[in-house]
């Protein structure tokens, strides 16, 4: 009698091994998992500078406009100029973030 009980100790022992350590790495698991998505909305703080930017952008066209408007055209090329560099950050920031997401 006593080395079925002994054998059932063994077994419960064990199962609560493997549960303990499963469950070490199903919270390790989530907690990367965490940090990729606080990473990724991090990255996506870029967007912000860039709306930022782009808005200047094109209130200083308006401006320039409303001062000189026979320099509209070589002001609109300026300003296209700067709203497609600016972008360009943009894209970079999203890019990142989805690398973040879907890569690591």
């Amino acid at each position: 009698k006593s080395f079925k009980f002994v054998y059932l100790l063994d077994i419960y022992n064990e199962a609560a091994f493997v549960m303990l350590y499963s469950l070490k790495y199903f919270l390790f698991f989530m907690l990367v998992q965490a940090a990729k998505l606080i990473g990724a909305g991090l990255t996506t703080m870029g967007l912000i500078g860039t709306g930022v930017g782009i808005g200047s952008i094109f209130s200083a066209l308006i401006a320039g406009i409303a001062r000189n408007p026979n320099l509209k055209d070589e002001l609109f090329r300026s300003a296209i100029l700067g709203f497609a560099l600016t972008e360009a950050i943009a894209l970079f920031s999203l890019m990142i973030a989805f690398l973040i997401l879907f890569a690591l």
